[in-house]
């Protein structure tokens, strides 16, 4: 029994090899149910080999009996595993075909351990003989009466059949050359092998052939099939994650763009200021350096404010620079109130262009927020720009945003953008972050989804709402805190 050993050995540990990658990828995603039910598949198809191997070095009739009593159980995970499977890869299959086999496999399988007999499949087995296979003698029936619930799990087997053979037909007329391939590779497989190796099994049970039975073997060419599909979708499921977050990242720094656009006037304004101290400055110190005897204490005054604009400066186009740049998300601990006072100082003057005033409110020792400061900023800056559009048509005494931030509980900070517009309408509420949905004559439709997927891949989730006196709406939207990093000292109140 070596080579034979050898050979069920190995097709048992590779299922088991294939049944635990399977669980892992479910225990990583818990939506990847199909890997799920492969993965007890495949369990099942391992614990078959032992069970073969005990009816073929069997002594007696009744330690074979035994051994086939076992082998309903992995055989019944297997076909229910297959009949569960189908439709939840495949997505095709009649329900009432599955459940209908199901019910009979498990009217088998109780049946097995309830009647008074061997096992389900034969009433009595009168002797065994001794055949030869792969080089050794192996114990095979040769005289048993077949019990009459057989003709049950021979119909199983049967109506097993036509719901793969059918699933499989369905999915290959719904014509794309992905839905043939997994119709000829899966629906082919199961039928392929688990039929074959079934109706090898019906063979010995009915007399017709004296040999062992072999199912492991062909289950686990199925299994490999099945396992081939399932990595296969993996990685077309992965590349097409990659892609994904290669367009995000590439809209967000397109969002980043059209946002500098419509600040332009503040970057100006932000830069001007110093660029103009650094002239009055030098010009002052060109006199001063025209006197006979110039000043040195206040010469070192002038120079050391023009470092002092100059610092100014490069903070500025430093903003900007990390706001133009192309990045993915990097989560770092987060101080909001610094993050808030850096974009309102980007907007600011675009804000007081337009008479509008900028508030932030922030709780008292609000812990440190885990967040990529560039993405965060351009979602503040969205929300407080979309906040200014709507009060454009607004009196000026009330054109006012307020960006607030607090603890919302569960390790969560919730940040808030409110405005003094008209408000939502209710049909808008659930549509505003739909892309390219817009309110604005001139929007596209595209800063409020690509905040959305910026704030989801923090962690975090984002809504809007109508305010309670009825004027304005807040937006509002949750990060993570970051954990065992506190900020303390933020000021309750920033203007």
């Amino acid at each position: 029994m070596n080579l034979i050993a050898v050979v069920w050995s190995m097709a048992a540990g590779a299922a088991l090899t294939l049944a635990v990658v399977h669980l892992l990828v479910w225990a990583f995603d818990r939506t990847a149910r199909a890997n799920l039910m492969f993965s007890i598949i495949a369990l099942a198809v391992a614990g078959m080999a032992p069970t073969e191997l005990g009816m073929m070095q069997a002594g007696s009739p009744e330690e074979y009996g035994l051994w086939v009593r076992w082998f309903h159980v992995p055989l019944f995970f297997a076909i229910v595993g297959m009949v569960l499977f189908v439709p939840l890869h495949l997505g095709t299959g009649r329900a009432w075909l599955a459940w209908l086999v199901v019910g009979m496999r498990s009217v088998v399988l109780v049946g097995n351990f309830l009647l008074p007999q061997p096992n389900f499949t034969w009433r009595e087995i009168h002797s065994l003989q001794q055949v030869p296979f792969l080089g050794e003698k192996v114990a095979a029936i040769a005289q048993a009466t077949v019990g009459p619930g057989q003709w049950l799990a021979t119909a199983s087997v049967v109506l097993f059949t036509v719901f793969v053979v059918d699933a499989a037909i369905t999915l290959w007329r719904r014509g794309s050359n992905e839905h043939r391939r997994k119709a000829v590779v899966v629906g082919g497989g199961i039928v392929a092998f688990v039929v074959i190796s079934i109706a090898q099994t019906q063979m010995v049970v009915w007399g017709i052939a004296h040999m062992p039975v072999l199912m492991s073997p062909p289950f686990v060419i199925t299994i490999a099939a099945m396992a081939f599909d399932l990595s296969r979708d993996i990685l077309v499921s992965r590349r097409a994650q990659l892609e994904s977050e290669e367009l995000r990242r590439e809209l967000a720094l397109a969002g980043r763009v059209s946002l500098m656009g419509l600040l332009a006037t503040a970057l100006a304004h932000e830069l001007n200021q110093p660029l103009a101290a650094i002239l009055r400055n030098a010009e002052a110190a060109e006199l001063l350096l025209r006197e006979p005897a110039p000043d040195i204490n206040e010469l070192r005054e002038i120079v050391a404010d023009i470092l002092q604009d100059d610092q100014r400066a490069a903070a500025v186009i430093d903003r900007l620079r990390a706001l133009l740049k192309r990045r993915s998300v990097e989560l770092h601990p987060i101080a909001l109130d610094g993050m808030v006072q850096d974009v309102i100082a980007l907007v600011r003057a675009s804000a007081s262009a337009r008479h509008m005033a900028l508030d932030c409110v922030m709780a008292p020792n609000l812990p440190a927020a885990a967040g990529d400061r560039v993405h965060l900023s351009q979602v503040l800056i969205n929300l407080i720009v979309n906040g200014m559009d709507a009060m454009d048509e607004a009196q000026e005494q009330v054109r006012r945003v307020t960006v607030g931030a607090r603890p919302a509980g569960d390790g969560m900070i919730e940040v808030s953008v409110t405005d003094a517009g008209p408000g939502l309408r209710p049909q808008e509420i659930g549509k505003v972050f739909d892309p390219f949905f817009t309110t604005k004559s001139n929007g596209m439709g595209m800063g409020l989804p690509i905040s959305r997927t910026i704030v989801e891949a923090h962690g975090g989730r984002i809504w809007a709402e109508n305010n309670a006196d009825g004027r304005g709406a807040t937006f509002r939207f949750t990060l993570p805190a970051a954990a065992g990093c506190d900020v303390s000292g933020i000021s309750a109140v920033c203007v």
